[in-house]
This record gives structure tokens, C-alpha cells and sequence, in this order.
């Protein structure tokens, strides 16, 4: 089995037990989720988080983290919440004060992303990116949608790099995921606990 292959299986047993996660957990994890980060027990984290000025985020699609909530807490503390725009092969970041519809717009795939009148932000700039994320190994190394616009993106970033933040479900973190040279690392992650027994916790 090729590594795009076993890269494709993952991506299809982890959409399957995400499809599977009732909507009142949901509701609870997005409410939950700004004290999580808040009260995260990492020094690397904590020292980032205390200091960010600014916070890439993502609009979630696909049973991705719930991560609207978080964005409104974190603008209410006056941190700069920006989210990805897809530019032809690449992705930028737009600042947004808020999640309605006048700062969003369906876009490439179908997933919110600001309108294309909002300028994009340096790079350099952003102090944290929250990653979305199918699946993480042990080691953070992230698996993707599959399009690599987040691999492209940190690589082009030449100067100050922002620090990486996963954050899945406890089941997304998973032994035997194939890494290729391009594929980016969390620097934290943040698992969150589920009541997913379910295949009796078999692995992805």
C-alpha cells in the first residue's frame, strides 16, 4: 500500500468516527473549549498564549474541531482572530472582528472563509495557529485534508514562526500514521476526551 493510500484509509476511519459524535457533545466541547485552552498545563503553550496578540483559527467543516466558540472568546479579550482564504494554490490569513456574514463567504469547498475584500496579514505576524487537523501521530505530525495548503503556508514563512497548536479528540491521535518530508508538526496539542469506545477503541 502506497503512503497516499494509507494516508486515504486514516482520513476514511477517522471521518467515520467523527460522523459519530452526538450534537449535544459538540455543543458541550465549542462552549468548553476557551477554558481548555486557557487552563492547558504547558509552559511552551502558556507563554505563547499569555502574549499572543494575534491567533489564526479556521471556520470548522467537515467534523472538524467546533472552534467558533473559542474565536469569540478569544476577540472578546481583544486578541486578533484571522482565517485562512484560499488564493489559487495557496492560503492567506484575513483578520475578522467577528463570525457573521458580512466578514465570511463560501468559498473554495464550500467552507467559510473571509470575503476578498479584507487584506491579508503578514505571516510573521501571527502568533499562534490553531490547527485543523483529520489525525496527529504520537510525535504531532499532522494529517491533513490532503490539499497541503497548511504544510505550503508554514514553509513560506521565512522569518518568526508562529507556535502550532492542535487540537482533536483523543481518538484523532493515532499510531502508524505515514509522514512525508512536507508534512508539518504541531508543537502542542490538545486532545480532548470522548466517550468513542466504540470497534472496542480499535485503532486508525
Amino acid at each position: 500500500m502506497s503512503i497516499s493510500e494509507e494516508k486515504k484509509a486514516v482520513r476514511t476511519e477517522i471521518r467515520r468516527r467523527l460522523k459519530q459524535l452526538d450534537d449535544e457533545f459538540l455543543k458541550t466541547v465549542e462552549k468548553e473549549l476557551p477554558e481548555d485552552i486557557a487552563g492547558f498545563d504547558d509552559e511552551l503553550f502558556k507563554e505563547r498564549f499569555k502574549t499572543a496578540k494575534r491567533i489564526a483559527l479556521y471556520r470548522p467543516f467537515g467534523g472538524e474541531m467546533p472552534c467558533d466558540g473559542l474565536a469569540k472568546a478569544l476577540m472578546k479579550k481583544g486578541i486578533k482572530c484571522c482565517f485562512p482564504r484560499i488564493e489559487g494554490d495557496n492560503m492567506v490569513f484575513c483578520d475578522c472582528n467577528g463570525l457573521d456574514d458580512s466578514f465570511f463567504e463560501n468559498g473554495t469547498y464550500s467552507i467559510k472563509e473571509p470575503v476578498k475584500s479584507m487584506a491579508p496579514v503578514d505571516p510573521e505576524s501571527i502568533d499562534i495557529v490553531v490547527l485543523p487537523a483529520v489525525a496527529y501521530n504520537e510525535e504531532g505530525t499532522r494529517l491533513g485534508q490532503g490539499k497541503g495548503y497548511y504544510d505550503r503556508f508554514y514553509a513560506g514563512i521565512k522569518g518568526k514562526k508562529p507556535l502550532l497548536l492542535g487540537i482533536c479528540y483523543d481518538f484523532q491521535i493515532c499510531s502508524g500514521i505515514p509522514v512525508e518530508e512536507h508534512d508539518i508538526t504541531a508543537d502542542v496539542i490538545i486532545a480532548i476526551p470522548t466517550a468513542d469506545d466504540d470497534d472496542d477503541e480499535e485503532e486508525a
